[in-house]
């Protein structure tokens, strides 16, 4: 289950418990931080070195942060259904990331939550399925979430 813990991710969130609940199935929830995170710190307001360290330092603090509280809802939701959920943060590409980390975990299935029209506060990239779809070593699942009304598509089949 790839997380960022916005509304429509842990609507997918819910669905990826409630299968692994049903088919006695492991779930492994990932939460990507975005490699380009970094170029958000070359504020020009930022002169000093020493300061732009400071912020750059707390910044990551905040993604890290951000992510665990996210994986923490997900391993909770889990709980809930008598699972045990790992969970792991990755920096890098979000599409790169997810098939790294379900070729490493040895995933049958990814799940993940459809971007929606609404943005996040915070700084978070799209997944694009496409690129997804041809870096995955197995199936990926689609929770799509719309005006309250959800939706599951099977993007790719292994």
């Amino acid at each position: 289950m790839a997380t960022h813990g916005t509304e429509n991710a842990v609507q997918a969130e819910i669905y990826a418990v409630q299968l692994a609940e049903c088919l006695k199935a492991g779930l492994h929830g990932l939460y990507v931080i975005h490699k380009d995170w970094g170029s958000l710190v070359g504020i020009e307001w930022l002169h000093s070195s020493e300061k732009r360290m400071d912020f750059y330092r707390y910044t990551e603090s905040e993604l890290y942060r951000m992510a665990h509280t996210a994986l923490a809802g997900l391993v909770d939701r889990g709980k809930t259904h008598g699972l045990t959920v790992t969970s792991s943060i990755r920096v890098g590409g979000l599409e790169e990331a997810i098939a790294e980390e379900a070729a490493a975990v040895q995933a049958d299935l990814i799940v993940i939550g459809s971007s929606g029209g609404r943005r996040s506060k915070e700084y978070r990239a799209k997944v694009s399925l496409n690129t997804l779809v041809k870096k995955t070593p197995c199936s990926v699942l689609r929770i799509k979430s719309e005006a309250g009304q959800h939706s599951r598509e099977i993007v790719k089949t292994a």
